[in-house]
């Protein structure tokens, strides 16, 4: 299973296809339709300047891999002008709703790919997992020591509980939560001195961001649940739950089982631990199944060079099938628990291998869209920074989906020499977008949908290339006369 990592690390994820960004990234931003997605937050207004404008500066400043002052501070910048209190304002806004933000996300995606008839054809999943964010800052609110495995040492910062779902060929975020753990002493590894430090704010209770600082002591195994919930009332529907050992435990089988009657099975690793199964009339754990069913039922499969037993057992009142497996070389064995009792061992493991794509988006999201990067003290900011690694994270996905295959890294390089490096001929042009943009809030025209029209209507984009193409010969012939005339005068 391990071998499988170092695969899809070296896929690290072909996001994107090779085109300039006005071809390409503002294409994918503006399939996601941000303003209608934002219907709900139109009283959430800062100076005039809409959300949905706001929010599409923030991708931009994501892809670019700078912070927020870094970008505003930058000499050549073709976006509006927007202050920075404008922005912080927006992203510390309790009543922002970024749950409904990314989920509309995710369900814009599903529509998308329906639109374009790639429609999925295999097996789909939601996936669970968490990771680290790592933080420096003791006053960013709620902050505290979090465990790290990897390591095996305390790290400041917060836990992130993910939810993505997979569609049969990609993989896409659909909601997350932010946790804290309280430590031995319950104090979240920090001293008095440094909880009295931290960032206060109060909030109204009905507010979105009051809820999400609710969820920071729940349990995950919980809150896991009640995201797989929402996710399937917004109309993701998905065969399999995939999930590592730290999640897989009775409670977490019965309300995932409970949803929709059944209709998603649980597949996921499990500790080989003192947990009890019953066979028959006997309850054993995983050892002794091991060593009284080794020699009856166990197999050797080719295809993954590892022998294995199936197993069909009660685990506290339900039925489900175990796998245990010992590679090939390797004297431990590993266990594998489905509630899919139809699943044969290739299968289990096929689909299982799944699960490794959210640990290419953490790799992706942290190295190239400064997932957890955010030193907000406030804590709607820290939420609000995760959903825009997470959206971005998607509008690449969607690329990737219809656009020819690069790696993240080239992704990167390309879009950010492109965006930072303006000439003085694309300054003049920044200022005729300026007054197309006034034009179209005097009389009233939907930008998103313009931008749309323009990249998706062959025609309409041919005579705009004729159009740009013309100008592009223009400029030449200008330098072409600058440089004669220096020239001209060099030789004098």
């Amino acid at each position: 299973m391990t071998s499988k990592i170092t695969n899809l690390s070296e896929l690290e994820s072909v996001l994107c296809n090779n085109v300039k960004t006005d071809e390409g990234v503002l294409h994918f931003i503006s399939a996601f339709r941000i303003s209608r997605l934002l219907g709900l937050f139109d009283g959430i207004k800062s100076k005039g300047m809409s959300v949905s404008m706001i929010l599409f500066t923030l991708i931009i400043f994501r892809l670019r891999g700078n912070s927020i002052p870094q970008n505003l501070n930058h000499p050549i910048n073709f976006l509006p002008k927007i202050d920075d209190n404008t922005i912080y304002r927006l992203l510390n806004n309790p009543w922002m709703n970024w749950r409904k933000f990314l989920m509309g996300f995710a369900k814009q995606f599903v529509r998308k790919v329906k639109e374009k008839g790639d429609q999925n054809t295999g097996i789909t999943c939601f996936v669970v997992d968490d990771t680290d964010l790592e933080k420096s800052g003791k006053t960013i609110e709620y902050i505290g020591r979090i465990f790290n495995h990897v390591s095996g040492k305390s790290i400041l910062g917060l836990k992130m509980l993910l939810l993505s779902f997979w569609d049969g060929k990609s993989l896409i975020s659909v909601d997350f939560s932010l946790h804290r753990e309280k430590g031995k002493n319950g104090n979240y590894g920090l001293t008095k001195k440094e909880r009295r430090a931290q960032f206060k704010k109060k909030r109204d209770v009905t507010s979105p961001g009051y809820k999400r600082v609710e969820e920071l002591d729940v349990k995950k195994n919980e809150n896991a649940i009640a995201m797989i919930r929402r996710a399937v009332k917004s109309g993701l529907i998905a065969s399999y739950v995939l999930m590592d050992s730290w999640f897989v435990n009775d409670s977490v089988i019965k309300g995932i089982r409970a949803i929709k009657k059944g209709a998603m099975h649980i597949l996921g690793m499990c500790k080989i631990d003192k947990r009890n199964y019953s066979v028959g009339k006997r309850k054993m754990n995983a050892h002794q199944l091991i060593t009284k069913y080794e020699r009856k039922k166990g197999k050797y499969s080719r295809k993954y060079k590892s022998r294995y037993i199936s197993l069909v057992v009660d685990y506290k009142g339900e039925t489900v099938r175990l796998f245990f497996i010992q590679y090939n070389h390797s004297k431990k064995w590993t266990l594998i628990l489905t509630t899919d009792l139809t699943l044969s061992f290739v299968q289990a493991i096929e689909i299982y291998q799944i699960r490794w794509s959210i640990e290419v988006l953490y790799k992706e999201c942290k190295q190239y869209l400064r997932l957890g990067g955010s030193q907000n003290t406030d804590f709607d900011g820290q939420i609000a920074d995760t959903t825009l690694a997470l959206i971005t994270h998607t509008v690449l996905t969607l690329q990737k989906r219809f656009g020819s295959y690069e790696t993240m890294g080239e992704l990167f390089r390309e879009t950010q020499q492109y965006l930072l490096e303006l000439t003085l001929w694309e300054r003049l042009l920044r200022v005729f977008y300026k007054m197309i943009l006034q034009l179209f809030e005097i009389i009233d025209i939907d930008l998103e949908e313009v931008i749309s029209t323009l990249v998706q209507d062959d025609e309409v984009s041919r005579k705009l290339r004729i159009m740009l193409s013309a100008l592009n010969d223009l400029q030449d012939n200008d330098q072409n006369l600058i440089k004669n005339d220096n020239e001209l005068l060099l030789a004098s």
